[in-house]
């Protein structure tokens, strides 16, 4: 359009402010009042100009977006010309980064905006900086009103790249992509820092929560991870959504949801009373003894459930997640049925299982990058957690903490009572292998060829000790003792300084999996072979091998029961014959 073009309806331009493929933004002001305005031109709409005045009229009603006060036509081309906001932009904002509490309202606030933008199917595409300006209240200017989302106009992908969401960059643009941008800009002005810093691309993952200095109100950390999920699956979809989170601030935790659900429905198991009386042995009073030289075991159950990667076993309650990403839970007690639990599946291999320790809910990790709550009375799917960075690897709990180890070589803290991120550790270089706790210090082996222990309640590093490749992880009831699987041994380290190992035992076959009985009395040992061999831990002397299908995946024990699983696609419960269980020997 010409300048004489424009003098014709009383505007001269000011400034050219962007152009994109659809139309392009100048900054004009009146031959009249000498008044500014911000002049939108598209330049081949698809809806007429009369129904998109009506439509921008009603929007420039809210006070935080721009008023629409004139718009025209002229060949092809539409023209709207909205109030100018004098107000700087956020990115001349003078204190940075900005308080807790000054980013939880001036989110609240934006969040408002967004959920009445999108009531009318509009979506802003080019949430960053550069578009709020300082308030109070702030204000969203430059949405983008060629996005609108019916089914005559497909989205563009437009907008700051380093604000924009991973489907914007795919040429998708949804509701969520503006949360997950004014997410960011949170983050941004949490830290003061770029989009760029905050993610860290050698480890493809977030490592802004480590440079937050102050610690984040449980609501809002929930929201700032939701907002940012990569996924659109794990973010919210509404605005509402996350208006709701920011604003329940004195919400009751996880554990008294939990301790709320439903009585046993869909599984008809009697999980409640059995998980919730289940108890931890006393770690002060386990001591190493002899055992008898030999012990007996008879298989009780034997599943065909394809290959079964992860087990977890309290109570007499089984649950076993396979290769294909199902999490299915037996009752040993009540018979061999087993039980699929209901809800979106985990789409990949199951790498890890653990129950919660006071409430009847069992947590799934999976290579798909998630990691599940499952609510056992029910039999259903409760909730579902994005882990930071790469795949999950393994799970423990040393409460109040959930701890999640994942294929980049940190290892999360999710606090228990609020399922938000707490603290990561970085210090592993590369895939965690596996976890073990004692429910104080936890214990992790890595690709990176090192062991360490962890106070995780103290958030300390007490221990790094260089190992070989290593397949498997134990600890003793005292914690003074780790266990490790490492090529065709199992090695007993005792911590102390200097840390001091000792052969236990070998299998030339090459370990697998270990899994140490509550009382350190007996440790269970997975081959690559066909059996599964029980060892005492006073004598490092073999007490039993238990034939197996060709290479051992997974063992659970609890002194008791013993449950194996191998690449034949066989799961087997075996018991204890009770007349051969072993006795202290003086």
């Amino acid at each position: 359009m010409m300048e004489n073009e424009w003098d014709s309806h009383n505007y001269t331009i000011v400034k050219h402010l962007g152009k994109g493929r659809s139309g392009q933004t100048n900054l004009a002001r009146t031959t009249t009042s000498e008044q500014f305005v911000v002049i939108k031109q598209l330049y081949q709409p698809q809806t007429s100009l009369d129904a998109v005045t009506q439509r921008l009229k009603s929007v420039g009603n809210h006070p935080q977006l721009p008023a629409l006060v004139d718009s025209w036509q002229i060949g092809k081309s539409q023209f709207f010309a909205f109030a100018y906001i004098a107000a700087p932009a956020i990115t001349q904002a003078e204190s940075a980064p900005w308080s807790l509490a000054q980013v939880e309202n001036w989110l609240l606030s934006l969040l408002s905006v967004l959920e009445y933008l999108h009531s009318f199917r509009l979506v802003h595409g080019d949430i960053r900086p550069a578009n709020i300006r300082q308030g109070p209240p702030p204000i969203l200017v430059d949405f983008r009103i060629t996005q609108q989302l019916d089914r005559q106009i497909k989205p563009l992908a437009g907008g700051d790249a380093a604000y924009g969401a991973p489907e914007q960059a795919l040429g998708q643009l949804v509701y969520a992509s503006d949360l997950y941008s004014l997410g960011l800009v949170a983050i941004h002005l949490l830290t003061g820092l770029a989009p760029f810093d905050l993610y860290s691309a050698v480890e493809d993952r977030w490592i802004w929560p480590q440079l937050v200095t102050e610690p984040l109100p449980q609501n809002l950390s929930q929201v700032l991870h939701k907002l940012l999920e990569q996924s659109l699956d794990n973010r919210y979809t509404s605005a509402a959504q996350a208006i709701t989170d920011l604003k329940q601030s004195s919400a009751p935790s996880f554990l008294e949801r939990a301790r709320s659900l439903l009585p046993p429905g869909a599984i008809p198991l009697e999980l409640l009373t059995k998980l919730q009386s289940y108890s931890v042995p006393n770690s002060q009073q386990v001591k190493l003894a002899p055992v008898a030289l030999q012990i007996h075991w008879q298989p009780l159950y034997r599943f065909t459930l394809g290959i079964t990667t992860a087990l977890a076993l309290q109570a007499n309650i089984l649950a076993m997640g396979t290769k294909t990403g199902a999490v299915l839970v037996c009752d040993l007690a009540a018979g061999d049925r087993v039980y699929t639990l209901e809800g979106r599946p985990h789409r990949d291999r199951i790498t890890a299982l653990v129950f919660h320790p006071q409430t009847p809910i069992l947590f799934s990790a999976c290579s798909d990058g998630t990691v599940k709550l499952w609510d056992l009375a029910s039999g259903k799917l409760m909730q579902t957690l994005s882990q930071p960075g790469w795949q999950p690897t393994d799970l423990a709990i040393t409460p109040p903490y959930l701890v999640v180890g994942d294929g980049s070589g940190y290892i999360t803290l999710w606090e228990l009572e609020r399922l938000t991120v707490s603290h990561s550790f970085n210090q592993h270089q590369d895939w965690v292998s596996a976890l073990a706790t004692n429910g104080e210090r936890l214990a992790s082996i890595s690709r990176d060829r090192t062991l360490r222990l962890w106070l995780p309640p103290e958030r300390r590093l007490l221990e790094t000790l260089r190992i070989g490749p290593s397949q498997g992880v134990a600890i003793h009831p005292e914690g003074e003792y780790v266990i490790v699987g490492s090529g065709s041994d199992v090695d007993v380290w005792q911590m102390g300084n200097p840390a001091t190992s000792q052969r236990l035992c070998s299998a030339e076959e090459g370990i697998t999996t270990l899994a140490l009985s509550p009382d350190a009395r007996l440790l269970a040992v997975g081959t690559g072979g066909n059996a599964v061999r029980v060892y005492e831990g006073a004598s490092g002397q073999c007490v039993s091998e238990l034939a197996q299908g060709w290479g051992v995946v997974a063992v659970v024990f609890d002194g008791h029961t013993l449950v194996s699983s191998s690449q034949d696609e066989t799961t087997t419960v075996w018991q204890r014959t009770p007349r051969d269980r072993p006795t202290r020997m003086p």
